[in-house]
């Protein structure tokens, strides 16, 4: 267990030989690099020497300055190449892909957080013919499990490529540290009831014991690993994730972590505007001190170092039981190539870089606060020993060798997030719906999105 001990010097980033190898191996089936072949298309690993201007369509928020970064060095190495990145927030741009992609000002990449019907219906490129020309498909594969989709358009891990990233985001549990030392925390909680323990005396101290951004969805991250540490073991939630055929989360697991999440917002351990706080005002928030706790992802250590270094800690949420098994939401911040791309080669070309250039995978650690992706033998990125992105990349290699890494819920299908776990954990955290009826109504809509 992590002391809260600051260190000083660098950490070395561990290579992503052991997180392609072992990357959601245990919970996910594994990618499968011969199933599915994507449709027959002459591709280019070139650029040209024409002037080309590669849009980007992106989240708002830490989208935006890393993927402008990432953006300026490919132009540094291509300058007939200049890439703009647009954005939408996470809701506008997951509930309006579809129409964006099937319309006439489509942009040559855009940030894909959940695949849905886009590849039903023909709206992304495969990216098997670019695998091949560029030697992904010598990579691991695990890393591309999740964006891989079968035949039949839905079930997911395995068949074509539809997707890549420059690296994996991952959820836990940040801590000011001061805060923590206050509250007589020597080291992150073991267990769930641990971590109730904690929060009652940040209570009990006048705190706010958690900060998190309920308006547009933070609160679902704590009710999955709820979901998860309640039944010991994540294989249902993956398999739901999956859409795995008989799937289900409306069991006695969803019940019981939705019951402690409501408690939390009764009992004060969550803010009483929790259903109104956005993931702009969260961190905001957390920095000026207004929560010991921010459940949230690794996107948002670089900004937590840059407001106070060596302030802020992370670590995973903790187990239902002593000894048991942590686990933690993980995905690629992964870009899709649209069917309709005017400069798909390009496109491409983006996607090999920004996972094998030295210093796009070092920025995509400081600037992106994510674990690069890329092959087994690319340079490993540096992180300053003590920082809150040192302690998620370590959180990462801890998951790594437990197999608990896991998909989040909230990519099962293109809507759910957006329509059913946002509003009903928002009912749910103002007492206006039960941890049954929560149960039952995500999966309800869950099957409706999934055509069942």
């Amino acid at each position: 267990m992590r002391s809260l001990t600051q260190y000083r010097g660098t950490v070395r980033v561990v290579a992503i030989a052991a997180a392609a190898a072992l990357l959601l191996a245990a919970c996910a089936p594994g990618g499968n690099s011969e199933a599915g072949p994507g449709p027959s298309k002459e591709v280019s690993t070139g650029v040209g020497s024409e002037p080309v201007t590669l849009k980007l369509l992106v989240n708002s928020g830490v989208d935006v300055p890393f993927y402008t970064a990432l953006g300026e060095l490919f132009h540094a190495k291509y300058d007939n190449v200049t890439v703009k990145v647009e954005n939408q927030d996470y809701a506008t741009l997951t509930t309006n892909i579809a129409h964006i992609l099937a319309g006439s000002n489509v942009p040559d990449l855009v940030r894909v957080s959940q695949l849905g019907n886009l590849i039903k219906d023909h709206l992304l490129t495969s990216l098997d013919p670019y695998a091949k020309a560029y030697g992904w498909d010598k990579w691991p594969q695990s890393q591309f499990a999740s964006t891989r989709v079968g035949p039949d358009g839905k079930q997911r891990g395995t068949g074509s490529l539809y997707a890549a990233g420059a690296g994996f985001g991952l959820t836990g549990v940040y801590y000011n540290k001061a805060l923590a030392q206050r509250i007589g925390m020597t080291r992150p909680p073991a267990t769930v009831a641990e971590f109730e323990q904690l929060l009652a005396r940040a209570k009990d101290a006048g705190l706010q014991p958690i900060m998190i951004n309920g308006k547009d969805g933070g609160s679902v991250y704590p009710l999955q690993n709820l979901v998860m540490s309640s039944a010991g073991d994540a294989q249902a939630v993956q398999d739901w994730n999956y859409a795995k055929t008989g799937a289900s989360i409306d069991n006695a697991a969803t019940v019981k972590a939705a019951t402690t999440l409501q408690r939390w917002g009764q009992a004060g351990y969550l803010p009483a505007d929790v259903n109104d706080i956005d993931q702009t005002r969260a961190p905001a928030e957390f920095i000026r001190g207004n929560g010991v706790f921010f459940p949230s992802g690794n996107w948002q250590a670089p900004g937590l170092d840059k407001a106070g270094a060596g302030q802020f800690g992370f670590f995973l949420f903790p187990a239902g039981d002593a000894g048991g098994p942590s686990y933690a939401m993980t995905a690629a911040a992964n870009l899709g190539i649209p069917a309709k791309s005017p400069h798909s080669d390009v496109a491409a070309a983006f996607l090999d870089f920004v996972q094998t250039s030295q210093q796009a995978r070092q920025d995509t650690v400081t600037l992106g606060g994510l674990v690069p992706a890329g092959p087994a033998d690319a340079p490993a990125p540096t992180a300053p020993e003590g920082s809150a992105v040192a302690a998620t990349v370590s959180a990462f290699q801890e998951l790594l060798k437990s197999n608990g890494l896991v998909g989040f819920m909230a990519d099962a299908t293109a809507s759910i997030h957006v329509n059913s776990l946002i509003p009903q954990t928002q009912l749910l955290l103002a007492g206006k719906t039960t941890p049954e009826a929560y149960a039952a109504k995500v999966q309800s809509d869950y099957e409706r999105d999934l055509g069942r």
